[in-house]
């Protein structure tokens, strides 16, 4: 059956300039710098920015020993998730703009996807982040499920607060 969550993050800037800094490899690398500062094993292996809009992949190595132990039981070498991502162009007549992402995960019984909506907010701005996640483990999956999207929460509210401090040059 799987699992959804809806998770919104507010930024005290205008979508247009947020979605400046989702399609910026400037931006991407500077994230990537601090997800190796968690996990040296992250690279930036993707970014292309065209009309069409921009396609972002970033790869994780979590070491077999790093993950939670339910995770272990199922999961017998390093995990690798290579998440990608797509910003459409942001419509200015609209003030704003829609993506989605995807996680893959070789070796895993699940898979994990979701759509972003960008927008204008009041005076700053908003981004609801629509996930699914399935995991194909009886009696397990569920579990599983709930622990990805609790990170997916938790990561989204880091990445807001990159992004928070990025858009104003704290970073």
């Amino acid at each position: 059956m799987g699992r959804r969550m809806e998770h919104t993050v507010t930024f005290d800037v205008p979508a247009a300039h947020v979605h400046a800094q989702f399609t910026s490899e400037d931006y991407w690398r500077g994230l990537t710098e601090v997800y190796r500062s968690f996990n040296p094993r992250t690279e930036l292996t993707l970014f292309r920015s065209d009309a069409r809009g921009t396609d972002i992949a970033l790869r994780q190595v979590m070491p077999h020993d790093d993950l939670p132990p339910i995770a272990r039981k199922v999961m017998p070498v390093d995990m690798v998730i290579t998440r990608e991502q797509h910003f459409d162009p942001f419509d200015d007549t609209a003030a704003r703009a829609d993506g989605t992402f995807a996680a893959t995960m070789p070796r895993a019984p699940g898979r994990l996807r979701g759509r972003y909506e960008l927008a204008d907010a009041g005076s700053g701005s908003h981004l609801l982040v629509r996930s699914y996640c399935k995991v194909s483990i009886p009696l397990v999956g569920g579990t599983l499920e709930d622990l990805i999207l609790s990170n997916m929460r938790t990561l989204f509210d880091g990445e807001q607060r990159f992004t928070a401090d990025w858009v104003t040059g704290r970073r």
